[in-house]
């Protein structure tokens, strides 16, 4: 199997390294002091506090058109920020380098994207949920838990591709069954789901916990989820999603290392303060003082984010469904206009009551 990494931060060099200690053929597509370390020295994976590495050589390039040399790839893994999807989906176009595209992004809505710019290809939706980070350049660290979904690409008859009823031509479904083996083979827990709606929505309730809350507040999420306002919050956020899930005839599914489904049970049906009391030192735990992405890309002063497909995608679908979204409509709100600046920080960092009046207001207060 031949393979291009489209973004190879840390899930990207991740699941691309995995690849290649399967026994693939890989290419990254990397920049910066990461990108030069593993073209010099190769790529490391190794666990969270050690106990186990390996080492990989992929092939590594700075831009998608200089892979051209390799194509064509059986498949090309999309691992940029949402915001960045329309643009590597345009050098992919333009390069041709394959016809197979999985998107191990977060949130809803990318794959989407990509079958604009590419209607050629099929495009499958996939998802990492191991906890990584690249520790040093060509090193990247992940935890013991978690794993790799993917589903089944569509091709532009909007069937699977490669299913009996699939005549687009599209690259067929055993490229996907490869990619997975490959995975496994390097250890991944890695799995095959056959609804890929399911699969994104079930990630994005994962994504939201401690995202946009701990990016307006400035704080860690072991701190939010400490503090019973903030968790809230973040529960009112969650049941929306839930209720735009069931709307849409979506149902929440076990991802590897999480099962999401029992989550969703238990978070819809439990009062809030019973949530609290029996979760919150968990969740704090789990989600840790590592920044989500909402929360990394305010702190370093981007004017862009990807709340836009975690809560906008819910706030989006509920609309379209007829689910109302207050809390996620304010909290989508509340971090773009922080992000372009036309907020504030001080606002409402480090002030968990401005926030729940906001939210409990459907809108953020005037300043001054």
């Amino acid at each position: 199997m031949k393979a291009l990494v489209a973004g190879a931060g840390a899930v990207g060099s991740w699941v691309g390294g995995a690849l290649a200690a399967g026994g693939a053929d890989v290419t990254l597509v990397a920049r910066g002091a990461h990108g030069a370390a593993m073209a010099e020295s190769g790529l490391t994976l190794r666990g969270v506090g050690g106990g186990w590495s390996v080492h990989t050589r992929p092939r590594v390039v700075a831009r998608v058109a200089e892979a051209v040399a390799a194509a064509p790839f059986d498949v090309a893994l999309v691992a940029v920020k949402s915001y960045d999807t329309a643009g590597v989906a345009a050098e992919l176009a333009a390069s041709a380098v394959s016809r197979c595209v999985v998107s191990l992004q977060n949130g809803v809505g990318n794959e989407a994207v990509l079958e604009e710019h590419l209607p050629g290809c099929a495009v499958a939706p996939a998802t990492l949920t191991t906890g990584v980070a690249i520790a040093a350049p060509g090193v990247v660290a992940g935890g013991r838990k978690g794993g790799v979904g993917v589903a089944p690409a569509v091709g532009a008859t909007g069937v699977p591709a490669g299913s009996p009823a699939d005549a687009s031509g599209a690259p067929p479904a055993p490229i996907l069954a490869e990619l997975v083996a490959r995975l496994a083979v390097a250890g991944l827990d890695a799995r095959l789901y056959p609804d890929g709606a399911a699969l994104k929505w079930s990630k994005l309730l994962l994504n939201m916990l401690g995202n946009a809350t701990c990016a307006i507040l400035a704080w860690p999420p072991d701190r939010a989820f400490r503090d019973p306002r903030v968790f809230a919050i973040e529960h009112a956020a969650w049941r929306e999603a839930v209720a735009v899930m069931r709307a849409l005839g979506i149902r929440p599914v076990a991802l590897p290392g999480y099962p999401v489904d029992v989550y969703a049970r238990v978070g819809t049906a439990l009062p809030t303060r019973w949530l609290f009391a029996l979760a919150h030192r968990s969740l704090a735990r789990a989600r840790g003082s590592r920044l989500p992405g909402v929360v990394a890309d305010l702190a370093a002063g981007r004017p862009r984010s990807e709340v836009e497909v975690l809560n906008g995608a819910v706030v989006r679908a509920g609309a379209r469904a007829g689910v109302a979204t207050p809390v996620n409509r304010v909290l989508v709100d509340l971090v773009v206009e922080l992000a372009a600046g036309r907020l504030p920080r001080r606002s409402f960092a480090d002030r968990p009551e401005a926030l729940a009046a906001a939210v409990h207001a459907g809108r953020w207060p005037a300043e001054g």
